[in-house]
C-alpha cells in the first residue's frame, strides 16, 4: 500500500492530525478505486498517474458542469474550465459590448443613458436602479 501511494500522494506536511488522516483516506481511496477498476476492466491497463488524472476529472465533472451554468462567472475561471475540456455556453451570455441605451426604469424626462444590463433579463439599468438585478427580477427572486 505504501509503495503505491508514495509516488502520487496527496499528503502534505501538517501538524493537524485530522488533516493528516484525511490525506491518508484520500490516498487509500485512490488505491482502492484503482484496484476495483483493474478488476472490473482487466483489458484496460492504465498507469497510476493516468488513472488518478481520470479519477480526478470524473470527480470534478459535476461541479464544473454546474459552474458553467453560472452567468456571472469570471473570464479567468471560464478559460480554466475550457482548458479542462468542459464547454461554456456562449449563447447564455449577454452581449457585453452593447451600445448605451435609456434605463428601463427611469422616467423618460430623466433620459439616463447606460450600458449596464440585468444578468437575468438583459434590461438596461442605470446606476440608481442597479442592485445586481433589475428591480422586477429582484421581486421575482424574493
Amino acid at each position: 500500500m505504501d509503495r503505491m501511494t508514495e509516488n502520487y500522494s496527496v499528503a502534505r506536511k501538517s501538524f493537524r492530525w485530522p488533516l493528516t488522516v484525511f490525506y491518508s483516506m484520500l490516498n487509500i481511496g485512490g488505491v482502492n478505486a484503482q484496484i476495483i477498476y483493474q478488476e472490473n476492466c482487466p483489458h484496460n491497463k492504465k498507469t497510476r498517474l493516468e488513472f488518478l488524472k481520470c479519477l480526478s476529472r470524473e470527480l470534478m465533472k459535476e461541479q464544473m458542469e454546474y459552474r458553467c451554468t453560472i452567468k456571472s462567472l469570471p473570464n479567468e475561471i471560464k478559460t480554466k474550465i475550457v482548458k479542462y475540456g468542459f464547454s461554456v455556453n456562449p449563447t447564455e451570455e449577454f452581449q457585453r459590448f452593447r451600445k448605451s441605451g435609456r434605463c428601463s426604469f427611469c422616467d423618460r424626462n430623466k433620459d439616463r443613458k447606460t450600458t449596464k444590463v440585468c444578468t437575468n433579463c438583459a434590461k438596461l439599468i442605470c446606476r440608481d436602479h442597479l442592485i445586481e438585478m433589475c428591480p422586477s427580477c429582484c421581486e421575482v427572486m424574493l
